[in-house]
């Protein structure tokens, strides 16, 4: 009972996130016709711009014959990665700097690119001709992984489950202590 109480005074876990700006590469995947929705991730310190993808949360499977030429990027599309995709079926790779409004189609690949802290990775599925559906300025706000102050509620009901048992067995001892000596 006590357990309980102590429990309520907790209050309950919010469900509330809040996101932080990526302190480093904001990296955009847009799936056209493959998915519904564009994907925003963020790299802390990639290499390049298959690292950037990759450390971004998402998967990369390259060409076989082709060196840093993206071929699936989380399973997408469906298909053999032994040759060069068609031409109006690829990943093409775009780039932007911060405060940009625009894409900027990149004219190496990802393997070749270094891209900068406050940079912004574009990946798009399609022809080439059409970059991501997400806007530079708009990838910005939604790139950091969310923080969940859930887990901060579950930390504080940790602690005050723990100090309610404590007090529990202390009133345990005590009661035997007391029982025996009457």
């Amino acid at each position: 009972m006590l357990l309980l109480l102590l429990a309520g005074l907790a209050g309950p876990a919010s469900s509330a996130t809040a996101q932080e700006p990526c302190a480093g590469v904001t990296v955009v995947v847009d799936f056209g016709t493959l998915a519904t929705d564009p994907k925003t991730g963020c790299a802390a310190g990639p290499a390049d711009g298959l690292d950037a993808l990759a450390q971004a949360g998402f998967s990369v499977t390259e060409v076989a014959s082709i060196r840093g030429m993206v071929c699936r990027i989380d399973a997408l599309p469906e298909t053999d990665c032994g040759a060069s995709p068609p031409a109006d079926a690829y990943w093409s790779y775009w780039h932007a700097n911060p405060g940009d409004d625009e894409w900027t189609y990149s004219m190496v690949g990802g393997a070749d690119a270094t891209p900068d802290q406050g940079d912004l990775e574009g990946w798009a599925f399609g022809d080439g001709s059409t970059p991501p559906a997400v806007a530079p300025g708009d990838a910005v706000a939604s790139a950091a992984p969310e923080t969940e102050s859930e887990s901060e509620g579950a930390d504080w009901t940790w602690i005050v489950a723990v100090a309610a048992l404590a007090i529990i067995g202390g009133l345990v001892v005590w009661r035997l202590r007391r029982d025996r000596r009457a």
